[in-house]
């Protein structure tokens, strides 16, 4: 081999390796802005609640006590740092609004069941007769985001959702 031939494969494997370094530093920043997003700003569920009432049309609903979150939801308030809870005060409404705050993220997990037990009971009971409630309940936005469950029927969620997402 010669010098010139040396230095053609030295400047591939230079080559090589500056494309996985790259492809290093990309997968990199993709992960952090993935993980970044599972994170939530430590905000006043108070304050979530002041921004989708100036917002939204939350106030169309009825705003809800720690009891009415057992009942309905089999939620035990006591258990959580802080919520607010908005339901429909019709007969057949299934609009619902939570915003709940734990004390750690891992105590999210008994409430999102408790959502979700709540969304396929809803829909088994509207099933037959009440078909934009399916369509409602079926549409249901529940996410987890850092030590906040937010958790939202309603004929269009995207309104709260975006003041959820900005919020935290």
């Amino acid at each position: 081999m010669n010098n010139e031939e040396t230095q053609k494969q030295n400047h591939g494997r230079l080559a090589d390796l500056l494309v996985r370094i790259v492809l290093v530093a990309v997968l990199a920043a993709f992960l952090c802005l993935v993980y970044s997003r599972a994170g939530a700003e430590d905000v006043a569920v108070s304050g979530i609640d002041e921004q989708l009432r100036a917002s939204t049309e939350v106030t169309a609903l009825q705003e809800c006590s720690a009891r009415e979150l057992l009942q309905f939801l089999d939620i035990d308030a006591g258990s959580y740092d802080s919520f607010v809870y908005y339901k429909s005060g019709e007969a057949l409404g299934v609009e619902e609004l939570l915003v709940l705050k734990a004390r750690d993220k891992e105590d999210l997990s008994p409430a999102r069941d408790a959502v979700q037990t709540r969304i396929d009971d809803q829909i088994q009971a509207f099933e037959g007769y009440g078909p934009e409630q399916v369509k409602m309940l079926k549409n249901a936005v529940v996410i987890l985001r850092g030590n906040f469950l937010f958790y939202c029927v309603a004929p269009d969620t995207a309104p709260y959702e975006e003041v959820f997402r900005n919020a935290v």
